[in-house]
C-alpha cells in the first residue's frame, strides 16, 4: 500500500494512508489548524514558522506536518499541552457527564472525556450498560 498523501479536489481533502485504510481531513479543516497551531507556537516562545502554503495544496498539508512537529517538540521541551483543539465550552467538566444541545438541535448525553498527548482533543465517552453473568447461586 502506498504511504503518499493525496488531495481530493472534489471533495475538498486530503487523503491520508492510515494502516490498511484511509483517513481524511479536510482542506478548511487543515487550513484552520495550521493557523491557530503557528498562533500558539508564537505565543509559547516558538520561533521558526513554516511560510504559508495555498489552501488545497499538498505543500499546504506538509505545512500542517510542519507545524504539528513543531508544536509538539515545544510541548515537550517546555513540558505543557498545546489546548487549542479542545472544546471551550467543555473545559473544566471533564469526568463530568453532561447533556448538549448542538448546532443540528440534536440532544446528547456523555461523560466528558480528555485525550493523552501533546494536543488533546475532548471526547464523548458513552455510558454503556455492563453486563454482568449471574452468579452461580443465581
Amino acid at each position: 500500500m502506498t504511504t503518499v498523501v493525496t488531495s481530493n479536489a472534489a471533495e475538498r481533502l486530503f487523503v491520508i494512508p492510515a494502516g490498511d485504510g484511509y483517513t481524511c481531513l479536510g482542506f478548511y479543516v487543515c487550513e484552520d489548524m495550521s493557523k491557530r497551531i503557528a498562533d500558539w507556537i508564537i505565543s509559547n516562545g516558538g520561533k521558526y514558522i513554516p511560510p504559508e502554503q495555498p489552501a488545497g495544496t499538498l505543500e499546504a498539508y506538509e505545512r500542517y506536518q510542519a507545524l504539528c512537529g513543531i508544536a509538539n517538540e515545544l510541548c515537550r521541551d517546555l513540558h505543557i499541552r498545546c489546548d487549542i483543539a479542545l472544546t471551550p465550552q467543555l473545559i473544566g467538566l471533564e469526568g463530568r457527564r453532561v447533556e448538549v444541545t448542538d448546532k443540528y438541535d440534536q440532544t446528547r448525553r456523555f461523560i466528558v472525556g480528555k485525550s493523552t498527548g501533546w494536543m488533546p482533543r475532548h471526547l464523548e465517552l458513552k455510558t454503556c450498560l455492563l453486563y454482568t453473568s449471574p452468579s452461580p447461586r443465581d
